[in-house]
């Protein structure tokens, strides 16, 4: 009796574009295949959830990668004279993909030399940068590490560890550091200083860090934020004048205009490192201050006398109305009144200025408008883990904030030109 021959296709990737093909074609064409596909008998059979395409994906993935490995080894398993070539197979490690009808588990072949990559299943290094910039976008927007794990693992179907994402986020935190200390320009003429606080964790508690922030126009109208400034307590005169030392020591040489909330020792600690600095306070803090001394009822009416003073178009028309307002509420709320009477000079600096100027100077709406930006950004967190998560997630909301900002301030020309007359010597000859 003649002995039949196995027919039985043999699983290899052979060469060429069509290689992966040519294998899935001879998994198909198997017995064992051909005799599963008899026993479909309906399309769900075929297609459903627990059908036959559902079952081949994991054998056929498998057989694949097994395939790559005698394609990168040169011989197939278990043929001892492959040992001579120098390289072997090192048996495997488990990972788990997920498929559109749920996760399953394959097992990854490894080799000595540990040189064998899969292009079936690139490993998690080759695929990196895409995780990375996914990782990065989530980690910016507040997202913690267990739902980012879990984010990547539902959508792309890999198993990232908490230890990966720490170290992408932690090349973050390098970017950060550098940003912080980069080199600054001479020159800024308007500058915006403002500070936020957000909860963060330092020896076991949870506290309120004051981030100071520095915005500024250059010379060229374009709007850059100079710098996060990190301190437990709280906001102050005297760490302000820490970062205002810091922006000196970074290469600013001078700041024509400086606008700033009400906070005490403000103005002293600005003048102590860039004295010829015209410092300016916010109107709208100014406000929010005097109507804090105001009942409700009267609100409307009080600043019904206060708007023509702050909008006065001459510091003159501005004092004459303030008169008025001093005449109606100065008897009965003197501490709303002593709010501008008592700051008169550092309020009123703005009508020295034509209106292109007084307009960027009036109040300090850019920077809150970029400090709800940074709200927006760590809202998610009830609080960070670290001084260091906070700087990561404040520098990437940063790079995000300024794809929005456009080029450089309208009409900008002009404006320069009134900086030069106003601050004459003080800006660098064309």
């Amino acid at each position: 009796m003649t002995k039949q021959k196995d027919r039985t296709p043999t699983l290899t990737t052979g060469s060429g574009p069509n290689r992966y093909d040519d294998l899935a074609a001879a998994l198909i064409a198997t017995p064992q295949v051909q005799e599963a596909l008899h026993q479909v008998k309906s399309y769900e059979e075929l297609i459903g959830k627990d059908g036959f395409i559902a079952g081949m994906l994991k054998p056929l993935m498998q057989e694949l990668l097994n395939a790559e490995m005698t394609e990168h080894l040169g011989y197939p398993k278990h043929d001892v004279s492959g040992y001579l070539t120098g390289n072997s197979r090192n048996g495997s490690y488990g990972r788990t993909l997920r498929g559109s009808d749920g996760p399953f588990a394959l097992e990854m072949p490894r080799d000595r030399n540990g040189d064998f990559e899969s292009k079936v299943l690139p490993p998690y290094k080759q695929i990196s940068s895409e995780l990375e910039q996914k990782i990065t976008s989530l980690y910016a927007v507040g997202t913690s590490t267990a739902d980012i794990v879990s984010f990547l693992y539902d959508t792309y179907g890999v198993e990232i560890s908490p230890g990966f994402i720490s170290q992408v986020t932690e090349k973050v935190l390098d970017l950060a550091k550098e940003w912080q200390a980069r080199p600054l320009n001479a020159i800024y003429t308007i500058a915006y200083l403002d500070a936020i606080h957000i909860k963060c964790r330092e020896q076991n508690k949870v506290i309120n860090k004051a981030v100071h922030i520095v915005m500024a126009y250059d010379l060229e109208g374009k709007k850059h934020i100079l710098g996060h400034y990190i301190s437990s307590g709280g906001e102050g005169a005297k760490f302000w004048l820490s970062v205002i030392t810091d922006l000196k020591n970074r290469g600013v040489q001078d700041i024509l205009i400086a606008c700033v909330d009400g906070l005490t020792g403000f103005e002293d600690a600005i003048h102590s490192i860039f004295p010829q600095t015209i410092v300016q306070r916010c109107i709208v803090h100014a406000i929010r201050n005097s109507l804090a001394y105001i009942p409700h009822k009267l609100k409307s009416e009080f600043m019904e006398y206060l708007k023509p003073v702050y909008t006065a178009s001459s510091e003159y028309e501005a004092k004459e109305n303030f008169k008025l307002l001093e005449a109606r509420f100065g008897e009965k709320y003197p501490m709303a009144i002593n709010v501008w009477k008592n700051n008169w000079e550092a309020l009123t600096q703005f009508f020295n200025f034509s209106p292109e100027i007084r307009k960027m100077m009036y109040t300090t709406n850019p920077i809150e408008s970029y400090n709800s930006v940074m709200r927006k950004y760590t809202k998610n967190k009830r609080s960070f883990v670290n001084e260091e998560a906070l700087q990561k997630v404040l520098y990437l909301a940063t790079q995000k904030a300024q794809e929005s900002w456009i080029p450089c301030v309208p009409n900008w020309p002009t404006i320069l030109n009134q900086f030069a007359i106003h601050f004459e010597g003080r800006l660098p000859m064309a």
